[in-house]
């Protein structure tokens, strides 16, 4: 179920290679919600304690740069959290290989990593009964992980990625071009609304699909055809 395939043990009747098929597919995305909502529930609660004092903040910009500081931070637990959780799981099954199954310490070390990122070559595996039941429950725990670290890792340079851009962006003055791009409605100025979707559609943050998409129910909801959503528009739309 987590992907290894030691190949000393494997189905060979119809029945069982049947039930392993299904098992496997339903086991491991069933382990991978399960994990995932464990490890949620860990970095929030961390996040909660190490902000709680910045929650509540004065003005619109302290909030926003408290916003931006919870999901850097909130990127880097992810991030050291799911790394610890490798080491640990590493070490463990390093220590139980060696006193359990009792091969050498490189051998330990060497089957413990080749175990835990799912490459698990076959020439070792676990013998014992002990090792076996013992593997049965840390090899969920520290495949996936695994695969949380490198998924984290991924999102950590993304959003580094990200920042860089925004950075870039905001910095930069409005250029001729740019400002013939901001100016949607193609009425000769750039508003303030204009300004600011151009500059996210710049940094990524949104799309013109969505853009297009929001358009499309605001002139829904502008039966007067006026440029506005007036209550009239919210109260007859609804009696509608």
């Amino acid at each position: 179920m987590c992907t290894i395939g030691y190949g000393d043990i494997t189905p060979t009747t119809p029945f069982s290679k049947l039930f392993s098929v299904t098992f496997v597919l339903f086991g491991f995305g069933f382990i991978d919600i399960l994990l995932s909502s464990m490890v949620s529930y860990v970095l929030d609660l961390q996040e909660s304690l190490l902000l709680s004092s910045s929650t509540h903040s004065a003005t619109q910009r302290r909030n926003y740069l408290v916003d931006v500081k919870k999901g850097r931070m909130r990127i880097r637990m992810k991030v050291g959290l799911a790394l610890a959780v490798v080491f640990l799981c590493i070490g463990l099954g390093t220590a139980v290989l060696r006193f359990v199954e009792a091969l050498g310490w490189l051998d330990s070390f060497y089957l413990s990593v080749m175990s835990v990122t799912t490459v698990g070559y076959g020439d070792r595996a676990f013998k014992t009964m002990p090792g076996r039941l013992f593997a049965s429950v840390w090899l969920l725990v520290s495949t996936l992980a695994v695969a949380r670290a490198f998924l984290y890792l991924a999102e950590a340079r993304i959003d580094k990625r990200h920042r860089k851009i925004a950075k870039w962006v905001l910095a930069r003055n409005l250029t001729v071009s740019e400002f013939l791009a901001a100016d949607m409605d193609h009425n000769g100025f750039v508003s303030k609304s204009e300004f600011v979707i151009y500059k996210l559609k710049v940094m990524g943050k949104i799309a013109e699909k969505d853009i297009l998409q929001i358009c499309e129910q605001f002139d829904r909801l502008d039966t007067g055809n006026c440029g506005k959503i007036k209550l009239a528009d919210l109260t007859g739309s609804h009696q509608h």
